[in-house]
């Protein structure tokens, strides 16, 4: 018996099951397809919010909105499933140089950075920070794990959601919906992550992942309350528990953790502490970040095949993105709200992915 749908999302990670459950909210009638046996870099991922990145310090466009939806969407998943998810906490940023600390100087007469970075310098007796350091606000992070779990359980309570692998060649694109495996949907997204550079309908988009590792270390030593950016990440869980990371490897496409990434990142957890803290590596993760050559998601439809879409591209910011881009393409799909400019996959069609 075929079994009817509008949409057929392929992916559980965090923009799949963000856009089901953004989707199922809005009334539509949504089946969900995760390959259990595939590692999701949404397991591994710290789930860093942070309005303003990088060395020269880039304020993300369309910080405002993006925020708000991010605290709408996770404050909505907490409240439904009773379990806390967003934690919000500031980070404290290094100078590693003289000419980072000189960026941050031209920053702060930039009004439109008031909100998000402190404008005097920060200290704390336990920190290298030669150049300086100050506090960015507006920061946190996203337990990730938590909150697809629970949105996995509710899919499963729902009946939304198999857990099985999806071949391409068992797709069958007919004129005005697709088939697979007796199932019939009005169209399929796919949210695979990096694997959608391998997707016969989107390998014309270019991707550019990056590996990423990260460690989970304990320790008895005293860690600062806040997040901790020197190039590397400081992450405190809790009073004895840190995430640390992470690194970026572009050759190396696995989820496979590697010993040399671990002397990375505990080098540079000394570079952190004026005095080291003892700790232990208990966990070591790798995951594959979807980033995009323009540094910009992968949003739309196919543009010779309608019934085909992709919801991809979030790269490190996912928990940031995500959910102003689920609302953007959800309002797309049910009433054919314009998608966002830079989002759109229009905007590569017809170019080389090279």
């Amino acid at each position: 018996m075929t079994r009817l749908h509008d949409t057929l999302i392929v992916g559980a990670g965090l923009a799949g099951s963000i856009l089901a459950y953004r989707l199922t909210l809005a009334g539509r009638n949504v089946l969900l397809v995760s390959d259990p046996s595939i590692p999701s870099a949404s397991r591994v991922a710290a789930g860093l919010i942070n309005p303003v990145t990088g060395q020269r310090l880039v304020l993300q466009g369309g910080i405002e909105e993006l925020l708000a939806s991010a605290q709408r969407t996770y404050h909505d998943i907490e409240a439904r499933f009773g379990i806390n998810i967003l934690h919000e906490r500031e980070m404290l940023r290094v100078f590693r140089s003289g000419k980072e600390k000189e960026i941050w100087e031209n920053r702060i007469r930039d009004s439109t950075y008031h909100p998000y970075i402190d404008c005097k310098l920060h200290d704390d007796p336990c920190i290298n920070m030669n150049h300086g350091a100050f506090l960015q606000h507006h920061t946190g992070y996203l337990d990730t794990n938590t909150m697809l779990d629970a949105l996995h359980q509710w899919f499963r309570e729902q009946k939304i959601l198999i857990e099985a692998p999806l071949l391409y060649g068992d797709v069958t694109i007919e004129a005005e919906n697709i088939q697979w495996q007796g199932v019939q949907a009005d169209r399929i997204i796919f949210c695979e992550g990096w694997r959608s550079q391998k997707n016969p309908w989107f390998d014309w988009l270019p991707f550019q992942p990056v590996k990423g590792e990260i460690l989970t270390l304990s320790t008895d030593s005293t860690i600062p309350a806040q997040m901790i950016n020197r190039g590397k990440w400081l992450l405190p869980i809790n009073k004895e528990t840190f995430k640390l990371g992470a690194t970026y490897e572009r050759n190396e496409l696995n989820e496979t953790p590697t010993e040399d990434a671990e002397r990375e990142l505990l080098d540079a957890m000394e570079d952190i502490f004026l005095t080291r803290p003892a700790v232990r590596v208990t966990d070591h993760m790798a995951g594959v970040r979807p980033g995009t050559k323009d540094k910009q998601p992968f949003v739309g439809l196919h543009p010779e095949h309608l019934q085909l879409g992709i919801f991809n591209g979030f790269g490190s910011k996912g928990s940031l993105l995500i959910p102003w881009h689920a609302e953007q393409f959800t309002c797309y799909l049910i009433d054919g709200t314009p998608l966002p400019e830079q989002a759109d996959i229009r905007r590569w069609h017809g170019q080389s992915p090279g």
